[in-house]
């Protein structure tokens, strides 16, 4: 009997052992994950976006900030080459690592964003939809350069690398996002700006403060003269005793009412 609790407990350890191996090796997440798809995102600044970061499609968990990098752009905000002698300025690149392509519409959207106010960036996508606006035409799909991460591995390549060397690049479209800023920052922007504003809003609390724990003040002596509250409290307590009257006698007058209309027809009656 002792023999088969033994193979028992190996059956239960070496199971457990291939689930755990599963969800760490064969998984979405492990080493031999299928590969996802790269593409590649343009911004004006990175605004706090780091490697690992999230990227969600309509709000769904998509994927992952790949790479950060700056990257030389023409008079048209086109990527070109470090050494060409088109770059007039540098933006953003932002690899992001995708789980499956997205199909881009003319509509698009693509920001940088806070998830919540104590938590990271994260890379919010809306690829936006086929559906016209109002009295409009049907929106386009937009030729999108998302490469599998196999074939960048097969040629030893960057997404932003293969990009710029793309034979065929002119036929795809660069997709620009935007930055919403950092709440926090702009709070503090805001303060600065106001700063003599502040001040004085300040000073008048501490001042008004000050002056009912004084006692000064209609204020001040509710809440610092005992005879003041006794006298609410007396108040209230009045109060409750004329609305109990009151709720009793129109419980009276309800009573009596069946014998005063028996009274008022008798005497119509004769």
């Amino acid at each position: 009997m002792k023999w088969l609790q033994n193979i028992l407990v190996g059956i239960l350890f070496f199971g457990a052992l291939a689930v755990v191996g599963y969800f760490t090796i064969v998984s979405e997440s492990g080493p031999f994950a299928p590969k996802g798809f790269q593409l590649v995102l343009f911004f004006e600044n990175a605004d706090g976006i780091k490697v690992g970061n999230r990227v969600t499609v309509l709000g769904v968990p998509a994927g992952t900030v790949f790479d950060v990098a700056l990257v030389n752009v023409d008079a048209d905000n086109h990527p070109v080459d470090e050494k060409s002698a088109e770059a007039v300025a540098q933006r953003v690149a932002i690899t992001v690592k995708l789980k499956r392509p997205v199909v881009f519409y003319e509509n698009y959207s693509v920001s940088v964003k806070n998830e919540s106010l104590l938590s990271g960036k994260i890379i919010a996508i809306d690829p936006g939809s086929a559906r016209p606006e109002p009295g409009g035409k049907p929106n386009e799909i937009v030729p999108v350069l998302s490469v599998a991460e196999q074939e960048l591995a097969d040629k030893g390549q960057t997404a932003l690398a293969y990009q710029l060397s793309a034979k065929e690049r002119t036929a795809f479209v660069d997709i620009h996002g935007v930055t919403t800023g950092d709440p926090f920052a702009g709070l503090s922007k805001l303060i600065d700006e106001n700063r003599e504003d502040v001040r004085r809003t300040v000073n008048n609390i501490a001042e008004i403060t000050g002056k009912i724990n004084e006692g000064r003040g209609t204020l001040g002596l509710l809440v610092n003269d005992d005879q003041l509250h006794k006298n609410a409290n007396t108040l209230v307590s009045d109060a409750q005793v004329v609305v109990k009257e009151l709720r009793e006698g129109l419980e009276d007058t309800r009573e009596q009412a069946p014998v005063t209309s028996f009274i008022r027809a008798m005497f119509t009656a004769f």
